[in-house]
């Protein structure tokens, strides 16, 4: 999630918190030091230490660290630069909210996995709540752990990662390649020349994956509330990665309320469209398919499950709304495959050499270890695209690296120079999919973690990799991806979300 500070233009308001900084600056310049030492070595009455706090920058009144993530490309920058300043735990205040700021793959694995029960909530944002009808616990993504969100992710679990070879990863196969002729490739039916593919048409391609293998439903091309959901969906998964001054000062957060009211907006259509068009009688009636839906709706239906339809429906939002993130990831994947021609040559390569020694005509996700090179373009991207950990919170006292840490501490992750540090990765500024194999096979390094671990690790990091490589190989087997004319790649990091715009590439059929 990334942080910007906002930028408000009332004169009033800046002169009233210029006069309370101010004010507060006078009174506090003497008393936070002072605290502070308390607070680093304070001991119980028998001697024994309690608190050894992490060291980090003196906090301002009223907007604490705020100011130290501001002037960065990627706030998660910011963090890299006080590890070398403070050391690798640091800790920070963000307005009303204290936070701790964890860099090093040992001491983020100890978050993640070795003390996972002990940091496994998330942060209390009032936007968050908004967001999912006043209640944070209806999101996948940003409520705390529980029994039910356990159960949550052991139901989706299945789904999300289909044994290689089953039957489900069979179907998932077939829908991918499938959709790929029916959204985007049948566009260039008895066409030689080059074909736009927008962002539109991504999403369009990877929300009917989605809603055929979770659902068992898809959208017409041409149906103007399909162009409607992924509109909105797409619109709220940008809000989402965002990150507000208001989340950490919330007497700002009146000043969102028209955005707010326009998510809500968005939201209401979705669930209206979801119902409409994919759910259907689905909820009444007993439909036979063996899909998420229908586990979801026996499970709902089961007096001891804790969950009831609205949040159900929340859950089934959330995972189809996760086509936004693969959409938006292609778009990237795109972009890095246009700065090298060598990229696509080395990926036809490899397709023709499975389909030479295959009866079959496209490539199969069976066939992910027979194209290593094609894998890793992806684990590649993923690695530069450096996309933030949500932020987690602790729900006890706890230490890390060795320090104490208090309930309710906001814990960010800094997976950014996991992913892009000089120390780890040779060149980590260039697009070098090669860094990701070793003898003629795919590697992943023990310290690469885009996707989080333990508890709270992402559920859909499967079916990202599984859309991915089948999308681009079977793109690349019959066509060059180029940009379109006038137009020069550039690939943001730090963030997964992309503009509307941003899709200036176009399909041309191969010779």
């Amino acid at each position: 999630m990334q942080i910007t500070l906002l930028t408000i233009s009332s004169f009033t308001f800046y002169a009233l918190l210029a006069c309370a900084t101010l004010s507060l600056v006078i009174l506090l310049n003497e008393l936070i030091p002072k605290a502070l030492v308390k607070v680093k070595c304070r001991k119980s009455v028998t001697g024994k230490k309690l608190v050894r706090r992490a060291p980090g920058p003196r906090p301002l009144p009223i907007i604490g660290n705020l100011s130290v993530l501001d002037g960065y490309e990627v706030p998660y920058q910011a963090f890299s630069d006080l590890r070398d300043k403070y050391g690798p735990v640091i800790s920070l205040q963000l307005g009303a909210i204290p936070a701790i700021v964890v860099n090093g793959v040992d001491n983020i694995k100890e978050v993640l996995i070795t003390k996972t029960s002990h940091f496994d909530s998330r942060p209390n944002f009032q936007r968050y709540h908004q967001l999912f009808s006043g209640n944070k616990e209806n999101s996948l993504a940003f409520c705390d752990w529980s029994e039910v969100h356990k159960q949550r992710r052991e139901m989706l679990a299945p789904h999300t990662f289909p044994k290689n070879f089953s039957d489900r990863f069979k179907q998932f196969d077939s829908i991918i390649t499938e959709e790929l002729g029916l959204t985007i490739l049948n566009k260039t039916k008895d066409l030689e020349k080059e074909i736009p593919l927008p962002k539109q048409a991504i999403l369009k391609y990877c929300c009917n994956i989605f809603t055929r293998y979770f659902c068992s439903k898809r959208f017409e091309n041409d149906d103007p509330a399909f162009d409607i959901f992924i509109s909105n969906f797409d619109k709220i998964f940008y809000e989402v990665n965002q990150g507000y001054a208001a989340d950490f000062l919330p007497f700002l957060m009146p000043l969102h309320s028209k955005n707010l009211k326009q998510l809500e907006s968005w939201s209401h259509e979705i669930r209206s469209i979801l119902l409409e068009k994919i759910i259907k009688n689905r909820y009444t009636e007993n439909a036979g398919d063996d899909d998420y839906l229908e586990c979801l709706i026996n499970y709902v239906k089961k007096l001891e499950s804790g969950m009831d339809w609205n949040m159900g429906l929340f859950a089934l939002e959330d995972i189809v709304g996760g086509h936004s993130a693969v959409g938006n990831f292609l778009g990237k994947v795109f972009g890095y495959i246009l700065q090298d021609q060598k990229v696509q040559v080395e990926i036809q390569r490899e397709a023709a050499s499975v389909l030479h020694t295959s009866v079959q005509s496209n490539i199969r996700l069976q066939d992910r270890k027979l194209m290593p090179y094609t894998e890793a373009v992806i684990m590649e991207s993923i690695r530069l695209i450096a996309s933030p950990i949500v932020p987690h919170v602790s729900n006890q006292h706890s230490t890390i690296g060795g320090f104490d840490i208090e309930p309710n501490t906001l814990i960010f992750l800094n997976n950014y120079d996991l992913s892009m540090s000089p120390v780890l990765w040779d060149d980590p500024e260039s697009f070098k999919p090669e860094r990701f194999i070793r003898n003629g096979q795919l590697f992943k390094p023990d310290f690469f973690l885009p996707f989080g671990g333990g508890r709270r690790s992402c559920l859909g990091y499967k079916i990202v990799q599984l859309i991915s490589f089948s999308t681009v190989a079977n793109i690349l087997k019959d066509f060059n991806i180029a940009a379109l004319p006038g137009h020069v790649s550039k690939v943001q990091p730090g963030t997964l979300v992309t503009s509307e715009d941003c899709f200036k590439v176009c399909l041309i059929p191969r010779a």
